[in-house]
């Protein structure tokens, strides 16, 4: 049976439906795609570059980065929290743990395929071979393609903003996260190039794999707490059934 076929509402088929934020699916899924990033992430880039990439020469030099991961993610709590405290006080049957898990599916997800593409492409950071004529190069040195900051502060800006245009009342209130969450992402994203920790084509790409991750991660999340499923395990399948609202 072709699960794509079936309705939201009408859902009851054995089949499996990926489904994150849907906690009987997340106790495995979630430490199973952990794993999975965890291997990725482990991956050595190539000795040389992959096109497009290849023939790039990077005489730049390494400035301090001013906005490291962990300053980083503390920007972005300052904003989410509130947003999260505000959905919760809009609605008692804000289903906060499903939008918390979906959240780390997301990044989860995001991070899988920035570090596959940090491991395959192997492109050298802009200060690359300054550093590696007075032998100061590191394996990260060739993690350039594409920016983590950028994947991952757009990540979240993008999954925060469709939240709170779903779940606050106020209209006015949600742009102002949005605009907050999205000015955020943005400064965040735009300081590895400044920095020259990235080129700007790394920051553009890791900024739109960012929003589509994003959108479509909340996407998914929002079928769960808008239709509560069920889940039965079987011997040799998976029972996913929707009740009709």
């Amino acid at each position: 049976m072709n699960c794509d076929s079936l309705s939201a509402q009408n859902l009851s088929a054995e089949c499996f439906v990926y489904t994150p934020g849907l906690w009987e699916q997340d106790l495995y899924t979630l430490p199973l795609e952990g794993l999975i990033v965890t291997a990725v992430s482990n991956r050595t880039p190539p000795e040389k570059p992959r096109w497009p990439f290849n023939n790039e020469v990077a005489n730049g030099v390494r400035n301090p980065t001013r906005q490291p991961g962990l300053f980083a993610t503390s920007l972005g709590a300052a904003v989410g929290i509130p947003l999260f405290i505000d959905a919760l006080n809009s609605n008692h049957n804000f289903p906060l743990n499903t939008y918390l898990r979906g959240l780390v599916h997301a990044h989860l997800w995001n991070e899988f395929f920035t570090s596959s593409a940090k491991g395959w492409f192997g492109r050298k950071r802009p200060f690359y071979d300054t550093v590696e004529r007075r032998g100061e190069a590191r394996q990260d040195d060739r993690y350039s393609f594409f920016s983590g900051h950028a994947s991952h502060a757009f990540t979240f800006a993008t999954y925060a903003t469709h939240l709170a245009f779903a779940e606050l009342r106020e209209p006015r209130s949600a742009w102002v996260y949005a605009t907050l969450l999205n000015a955020t992402a943005t400064w965040v994203a735009s300081s590895r190039a400044i920095d020259k920790q990235h080129n700007w084509s790394d920051v553009l790409v890791g900024s739109l794999v960012g929003v589509g991750v994003g959108y479509a991660t909340f996407d998914r999340v929002q079928t769960v707490s808008k239709f509560p499923v069920s889940v039965a395990l079987g011997a040799r399948s998976i029972t996913i059934s929707v009740p009709t609202p």
